[in-house]
């Protein structure tokens, strides 16, 4: 029997859907032994045209996905930017048994939204639950919003309320990661930032298309009020 949960999440799914479409995946300006985009104010701008309809069997969903292929671990961190319509998205990294990851999401002026390490159980497209999965996140309103990949050793030092964070679930129900209200406004420090080392990753955005997100909000809400 399917859970009130995965229901509202097939919802979302179904609504997101668009006409399949494949993109080559971004590269990483950052080079080995290099420190480029280590801070927010350096990130890599990922382009609107990189989002497409995901066909890639190994990341949830067929929403806009952009994918990243970049070179991490041990003091590294690399920061992306990129603009959302608002809705709930996901980040998906897959790096195989490389190094141990984390990903976390930032507002535009710096606050950390939500972050996580591990994957648990392993998602698809993973050979390993070390590789970091964030979402469903809810994304509140359109711009630019930050995120960053990171060992897990090297986590970000946004400080958070303990009553103010949410367990996240993925689009397949299982642990998502966390989402904060309330961290510390503006602090998208980490304690390290050296240069980058050459375990390799790729990293999945999914975002919902504009048109999708008011969508998506009427058909959660109509949910909610027939449960």
């Amino acid at each position: 029997m399917i859970s009130p949960r995965q229901a509202r999440i097939g919802m979302a799914l179904c609504i997101f859907g668009a006409a399949p479409a494949l993109a080559n995946p971004v590269l990483e300006n950052e080079i080995d032994g290099a420190a480029i985009n280590n801070l927010r104010g350096s990130a890599q701008s990922l382009p609107d045209g990189a989002f497409t309809a995901n066909v890639n069997p190994l990341v949830f969903g067929n929403i806009p996905t952009a994918s990243v292929t970049g070179r991490a671990g041990g003091s590294d961190i690399d920061f992306y930017s990129f603009n959302s319509p608002g809705g709930f998205a996901w980040f998906d990294i897959d790096g195989g048994a490389a190094f141990d990851s984390y990903v976390a999401v930032f507002s535009a002026d710096g606050t950390l939204l939500g972050d996580n390490d591990d994957s648990f159980p392993t998602d698809p497209g993973s050979s390993t639950d070390l590789d970091a999965f964030l979402g469903m996140i809810s994304l509140t309103g359109a711009g630019q919003y930050f995120v960053a990949v990171a060992s897990a050793s090297n986590t970000a030092n946004a400080s958070f309320t303990g009553s103010l964070f949410t367990e996240l679930a993925r689009p397949d129900g299982e642990f998502g990661g966390y989402a904060f209200g309330g961290a510390t406004p503006g602090d998208s420090s980490f304690t390290l930032g050296g240069p980058q080392a050459g375990a390799e990753y790729t990293l999945h955005i999914s975002l919902p298309a504009p048109a999708s997100v008011a969508l998506l909000a009427v058909g959660i809400v109509g949910f909610r009020r027939r449960r």
